[in-house]
């Protein structure tokens, strides 16, 4: 009675079940939501806050310049002692000097400390030098 049940041939499914998948997209989405705003590029600095920061644009024609509370210049992530950050740029300036130039301070930088290293930026043969800022309540 019940056996025929068991020994009995079932339908099988050929619809693929999409459920999982969407699992596994959400979660992903979610962490590149959490972990994107994270990723800096350059060395960590405190920025300035603004009210209305500019949309700092993405491109691959930027250089990105990292000055730190303790006056230390950075290309990168490459240390730059203050006159070989000006035969560098001045380097930099004959190779590609149509590149976009974003000078990311330390907030707790003097104005003049700032102003030196646009001056260094701007005998390298720069001309589009950006100062990067965030939101204010954004940290």
């Amino acid at each position: 009675m019940g056996m025929e049940s068991f020994g009995g041939r079932q339908d099988v499914k050929s619809e693929i079940n999409v459920t999982p998948l969407v699992d596994v997209c959400l979660v992903l989405l979610i962490i590149f939501m959490v972990v994107t705003p994270m990723l800096q590029k350059g060395k960590p600095v405190l920025l300035p806050q603004t009210e209305n920061p500019g949309k700092k644009p993405e491109s691959q024609n930027e250089l990105l310049i990292s000055v730190q509370s303790d006056k230390t210049i950075f290309i990168d992530t490459k240390w730059y002692p203050d006159k070989e950050f000006a035969a560098k740029m001045k380097e930099l300036g004959e190779r590609s000097a149509s590149k976009d130039v974003l000078i990311k301070a330390d907030r707790t930088l003097q104005y003049g400390e700032v102003r030196n290293v646009m001056r260094m930026i701007k005998e390298g043969g720069f001309d589009k030098v950006a100062l990067v800022t965030e939101k204010k309540g954004e940290q």
